[in-house]
């Protein structure tokens, strides 16, 4: 068995047919809220969208990611992070190198 935190294979699957570039990893999920992990391609990026139920906060593991919260920008590396608040308006950008964040949701 592995320990927590040691490697081990991940399977990625595709945010969205809509979307290239970004690429999922599910750890958990609830009525409650979830845990996933993003893998994002040199450049790519994920739309303008918000959640009118729900919180997130991201956390960037590897890489650069510009987050943009409701038309403000926020540059970040390893080890920084952001909050997107309920409704609003957020999208996401991978730098050059691309980026692994961690995205976690609570529902309200």
């Amino acid at each position: 068995m592995e320990k927590p935190g040691s490697a081990m294979e991940i399977e990625w699957s595709q945010v969205s047919k809509a979307v290239d570039g970004i690429f999922q990893h599910w750890e958990a999920q609830s009525k409650n809220g979830s845990i996933k992990f993003l893998k994002f391609d040199p450049g790519s990026s994920y739309p303008v969208h918000h959640h009118p139920d729900r919180v997130e906060w991201l956390y960037v593991l590897s890489g650069r990611m510009i987050a943009t919260i409701d038309s403000v920008e926020h540059d970040l590396a390893k080890g920084e992070y952001a909050a997107f608040p309920v409704n609003s308006n957020h999208s996401l950008r991978a730098g050059k190198d691309g980026a692994l964040v961690l995205v976690v949701a609570l529902n309200e």
